[in-house]
Formats: C-alpha cells, structure tokens, sequence
C-alpha cells in the first residue's frame, strides 16, 4: 500500500510519503504495523526532521514526544515507527533544533504548512475470542469485577461467575469472560461480599488509580495479588536470589561474583523455561546498591511480574571489577586512557558465565530469550556485544550510554549489519552533551532497517541526569518492552480456546489444505495417521512460531495418490513450555 502527499513549510517545496509497509484487516490488536515515512527539504544545519501525530505511538501532537527521522542524500528524511493496528493517523512533519537544552521545549518546533496528512494503519482480523477472560481464588461469597479499558473510559462493575471450588473448603473459583475489548489493556479491582461485609482486593502496589491492577492480557489468572497468563500451582516460592563466584578463564579478565534472581514459582513450574537478562555494573543493579545508588531492578522486575505487565525472567547482575573502564570499553576505542577490551569481557560473559547459568537453571537460550542491559559505560558495552560482537544476545538495553567514549565503535557502526536485536536506548537531557551521540547510533540503526516502537525504542527523559536515580526510573518501562508480556504464549487463552482445523479442497486443486488459528508463541505442526486406534502420528507439515497476536494460517496436506484412509491433526507445542 503506497500513500503519496505533497505540502510545505513556509520555505520550500517539499515531497511528503508516508508508505504503510505491511498489512492485513480489521480489529482490536496490541500489533504494531511498521509504517515508513519520507520527507524531503533542507531544514538547515543543527536542525533535524521529525514525524508526528495524533496518537501516542507517534508522540500525541507533542512535538517534544515526535519521532526523529535520519537525513539521507538530497535532504530526504526517512524513518519508520511501528504504529497500532486499525489507527485512523493524522500526522505532520515538523523541523527541530538538535540542542540537548532545546529537545525539551515544545516552543522548538516549525510545523508543516497546510493541512494534516493522513493515512489508516491495516487493522488485524477479530480475535478468536470474545474481550478479556478472567479467572480468580477467593474465599468471598460471590465476586465482582470493576473495570475499565485504558484510561478513558468510566468503570463498569460486572459479576464473576462461581465455576468450581478453590484451594482449600474455604475458597472459591470465580471466572469471567466477555467483557471489555480484546487487545486493549485493562484497569481493574474484584471486589465481593462475605458475611454481608464488602471487600476489595486491592493491588499491592500503587501506579494505578487507587491501587488498581492493570495489565495488557486478555486471559488472565489473579490469586494472592499476583496475575498470570497460566493457571499457578496453589503456592507459589518467592523471588530468591542466589550468590555464586564465577571464575574467568578469559586471561586479562577477572572472575567476579554474579547474583541470579529467580522468579515468583520458579521451584513449583518445572515445565516452565525463561528468559534471560544479564547486567552489568550488578552492586548497583539491586537494592540497595553501593555507593551510587541502586536501579532497584530486582524491586522492580518483581513487581511488574506480579502485576501481569512483563514476562517472568531471570536477572543475572554481574559485578564490575576496578578494570571497569577498560573492559566495557569496545576494542578500537580507550576507557580513561585504557585500551578498550570489551572483547575478552564479552568472551567471559559466553564462556564462563552463561554456561553457568545455562547449566544450573533453567533457561530459554536463544537471542530472542537472551538480554543484555547497562547503564554508561554499562549501556555501550551491552551495545557493542548486540549490535557488533557477536549474536548470542538479542535484547539490548542501552541506558544512557558512554557513546562519546567509543567514537571508533559509533562509526564502525555505519559499516556493519547490527540488524537482528530488539535494543532499548536512552538519555536524560540533564547529562550534558556528551550523551547526545545517542542520535549517531541511533541514525545508524534507521539506515540498518530498524523500526521505533518495534525492534527499537529510543527514549529521552527531559531533565533527568546522569545517575542511578534516572535508570531506576526508566527501567520499569525498558524492562516492560524488552521482555513484554504479549511476547510469549499464552497458556490460558490456549486452554480456553478449542483449536478447530477445517479441511479444505479447492475444486480445482488436487490437493488438500489445512486451515486454522494460529496464537502468538505457539508452533503448529500437522500430523498424519492411517490408524486411530493404534495411531503412530508423522509430521506432515509444520508452521513456524506464530509472532502475531493471533493470525488465520494455512498448511498445505499432500495427499497424493494413496487410496488408504487419513488422519490429521494440529499440534502446537511452545519453547517456553517443557516438552
């Protein structure tokens, strides 16, 4: 689908094109569509094109929240930004000046002449199920839910049906089903009778309203204040961290000592693998820190799990040794006048620390599954394994990264393939200058295919510096993207929804065709049989790992000639899951 428009500023005559990449058709979706945009006009030296529009996705008309675009030969400005599916967008070019000490005013801005350009994202197909099902432990007599969808609308309170009984005599299985939109996140709080008394269960966190849930899935477990996207054993271990020294056999780099986070339940969910995430600088990755302060990521992680808003994972903090500098510093390039050797650091991080970690827990090992995260030099050392190292880390979070220190990294960047990683990058605009090389990187992964809001989220917090304070406050957010829960399968929309396949034959076709729908997480494979009562099933096709929400997919059976009776079945099996 190709959308042409031309328009102006006040100076010049412009080409504008947004081109809507990919597609299909109608309904609510948390799918991101990647939308390219283009844009041509010389806007002067020290200033730089930026794209937005009416929705959040595109920076809400705020031109301090617009998304940047990358210059190109001819004064052509391009860039793509993945927006929600079925959007109805409005949208403008406009022209800012790059200061660090301007990004935040949104006086800074010439606005594209005429009127809004517009364009609709391809919405997703229905959704194989009706709104959101929620399932719920409690001991009250009968059980309601209050909700809403997002922010803008008014709460709605609707019953809970009693399905079965709970964990113990006392308790009850509620459930409920229909209600709100599939695909929209939900704010909620159930709340009930006992004894003729009302109660509420509450969120044990603050964020939302007065204490409220609120999570993007639309199958969903709450027990003991805890969401699910599975049905949890009746108790469930805490978090725990356990200590190890992991020795080097990398010469030139010391071994150090590594403290493993394990999730909520990860000593009950034997059938269960997870994701990854290894960061640097770890005496300030946990509370409470050292010297400088703590992200509190394991505060953090532990609460967005429970609360239905990320994927449960396993953090791997990695403690710094006094040859810091050096050893986060990328080859090529020096570290307080130390050569960098980023390499031999990242050879300990495959050789020595992941084998232990893979060895002794359970884990999800492939790039998709396997994070990288830091902060200064932290966050350019995360950049250089992801983007210019190696591929054995597919999820980079770069926080206010220490580019300034790696020029000869930065430009080798323009000359090398980093697609392939879903990388989070930020700065405050209270760091100073320096942090500001964060748009060369930046530029260099437009030009390598990278979408905003898809494989690449860039964020920059107006007046926040250089410190452990601004990372534990933007990490909740970079962690949510990183390992997002939509990601995943899910099992109870998988166990709620009956897998149905048709069969069908086209007439003139001489061969057969499997149809069905597909879930985000989940492999398809068609089996065969000549027998049912002794079957012995044999692959007879496979579809990849469904990425989309949900998707309408097609396996082609090759029947031949045989005259023998069939039959055929779907399987779907999930990485996450133990076979």
């Amino acid at each position: 689908m190709r959308l042409n428009c031309t328009a102006s500023f006040s100076r010049a005559f412009i080409v504008a094109l947004g081109v809507v990449l990919a597609g299909t058709a109608h309904a609510a979706s948390p799918h991101r569509e990647p939308v390219g945009f283009s844009f041509t006009q010389d806007v002067g030296i020290g200033r730089s094109v930026y794209v937005v529009g009416n929705h959040p996705d595109i920076g809400s008309w705020n031109p301090v929240n617009a998304v940047r675009l990358r210059w190109t030969p001819g004064n052509v400005w391009t860039g793509s930004v993945a927006i929600r599916a079925g959007t109805e967008l409005e949208y403008k070019y406009i022209a800012r000046t790059n200061s660090i000490g301007a990004h935040c005013d949104g006086g800074n801005v010439s606005w594209q002449d005429g009127p809004n350009l517009t364009l609709t994202v391809p919405a997703q197909p229905p959704a194989p199920y009706e709104g959101k099902t929620i399932y719920y432990h409690s001991s009250w007599t009968n059980a309601s839910i209050l909700y809403r969808l997002g922010t803008n609308t008014n709460f709605v309170n609707v019953a809970m049906e009693q399905v079965g009984p709970g964990r113990s005599p006392q308790e009850y299985l509620y459930r409920l089903s229909g209600i709100g939109t599939a695909g929209e996140p939900i704010e909620f709080v159930p709340n009930g009778y006992l004894d003729g008394q009302q109660f509420w269960d509450n969120a044990p966190y603050p964020g939302y309203g007065n204490s409220n849930y609120f999570t993007p899935l639309d199958h969903f477990f709450l027990q003991d204040g805890h969401i699910f996207n599975y049905q949890p054993p009746a108790s469930l271990s805490a978090p725990q961290i356990i200590t190890n020294q992991v020795n080097s056999t990398i010469a030139n780099i010391l071994g150090r000592r590594v403290r493993v986070l394990l999730p909520r339940g990860y000593m009950e969910n034997n059938w269960k693998r997870y994701p990854v995430v290894y960061l640097h600088d770890g005496q300030n990755v946990y509370a409470p820190g050292g010297a400088f302060g703590s992200w509190d990521a394991d505060i953090s992680t532990i609460r967005e799990i429970s609360q239905g808003r990320m994927r449960e994972v396993i953090l791997v903090a990695i403690d710094n040794t006094n040859d810091r500098l050096a050893e986060y510093c990328p080859p090529g390039d020096s570290g307080a006048g130390s050569a960098g050797k980023a390499d031999l650091y990242y050879q300990y991080l495959i050789q020595d620390v992941r084998p232990y970690v893979d060895s002794t827990f359970r884990t999800l090992t492939d790039p998709a599954n396997t994070g990288l995260m830091g902060s200064s030099m932290g966050g350019l050392v995360s950049a250089y394994v992801g983007l210019g190292a190696g591929d054995e880390f597919g999820l980079i979070g770069a926080m206010s990264s220490s580019f300034w220190a790696a020029t000869n990294f930065v430009t080798r960047l323009g000359t090398i393939d980093t697609a392939g990683v879903r990388i989070y990058m930020d700065a405050g605009t209270g760091e100073g200058n320096s942090v500001w090389r964060i748009w060369d990187v930046y530029n260099h992964l437009l030009a390598d295919g990278y979408t905003q809001n898809a494989d690449l989220w860039t964020v920059v917090e107006c007046g926040t510096i250089h410190n452990e304070a601004a990372w534990r406050g933007r990490y909740p957010a970079a962690a949510r993207y990183l390992f997002n829960l939509l990601d995943e399968a899910n099992l109870l929309v998988y166990e709620d929804q009956q897998l149905q396949m048709q069969l069908v034959k086209e007439a003139a076709a001489s061969d057969w065709t499997a149809r069905f729908t597909s879930l985000h997480g989940w492999q398809y494979d068609l089996e065969e049989a000549t027998s049912l009562t002794l079957p012995d099933w044999a692959e007879a096709g496979t579809n990849v790992i469904e990425r989309m929400p949900w998707q309408k997919r097609e396996l082609p059976l090759s029947v031949g000639e045989s005259p023998s009776v069939r039959y055929y079945r779907i399987r779907a099996s999930s990485p996450s899951v133990e076979p």
